[in-house]
């Protein structure tokens, strides 16, 4: 039987990304979940644990999203293997000034996170868009952050709104532009294009400092992962709703 979604998460191999296949399987058993990983041997682990599990359509691909060779090879196989993309999540990311702040010069760390956080979700999903056209509903989903709100950035009352994390900050909130210009371009197609941000929760990002479980990270990354056709798109969002731009 073909499965009624193939869904492909890059960064899936632990954190939030494994959190959402995880609980993307559990919930819907009929979706085949790709979990896209830099490291093929990392990937085929995750992979086999949440089958382990008894999450059984669930299989791997490397993908690095600074590479654009990784891509269009992990592109192909997908098109090979399954001739078509349902949902992509964008969830690959880095945050080098909340785990390894000091470690680098602020131009190299900027340009590092930048091209994981936001060059590599912007060439990932622009080598998806042919197939995902192919499904009935297409779905592209981007794990961004409340840190890259600038209405909440400019509240001084805020306590993260002079947090000394200027790469990560700023690059959510350009992948924010980056997910409302793909769902201005890809409205009138059916694409349902939207962000969502986990919420401050414990992972390697972070060096595991945070407040909420994996799987209350995931929530919201799953609802827009599974919308249908009369679903939103262009928002930002959090499991407790809307978030300001």
């Amino acid at each position: 039987m073909s499965p009624t979604s193939v869904v492909l998460i890059t960064g899936a191999n632990r954190g939030i990304g494994y959190g959402v296949a995880r609980n993307l399987a559990k919930q819907h058993p009929d979706y085949l979940i790709i979990i896209g990983s830099r490291d093929a041997a990392k990937g085929q682990e995750a992979a086999s644990a949440l089958k382990a599990k008894g999450l059984t359509s669930m299989t791997s691909v490397v993908i690095d999203v600074t590479s654009d060779d990784s891509i269009a090879a992990a592109k192909a196989y997908i098109e090979e293997k399954y001739g078509r993309l349902d949902v992509l999540i964008n969830n690959a990311g880095i945050a080098l000034d909340v785990k390894d702040r000091g470690k680098y010069p602020l131009r190299e760390m900027m340009q590092r996170t930048y091209d994981v956080n936001v060059f590599g979700a912007a060439a990932v999903t622009e080598a998806c868009i042919p197939l995902l056209e192919k499904s009935e509903n297409p779905r592209i989903v981007f794990t961004s952050s409340t840190v890259g709100s600038l209405a909440r950035t400019s509240d001084l009352t805020n306590p993260w709104a002079t947090a000394p994390i200027p790469a990560y900050s700023t690059s959510k909130a350009a992948l924010n532009m980056l997910m409302v210009y793909y769902a201005n371009i890809l409205r009138e197609k059916g694409f349902k294009v939207n962000a969502s941000c986990p919420g401050h929760i414990g992972t390697g990002l972070n060096s595991y400092r945070g407040t909420g479980t994996v799987d209350e990270g995931a929530a919201n990354l799953v609802r827009l992962a599974v919308l249908t056709k009369d679903g939103e798109t262009g928002t930002f969002s959090t499991a407790q709703g809307p978030r300001p731009w």
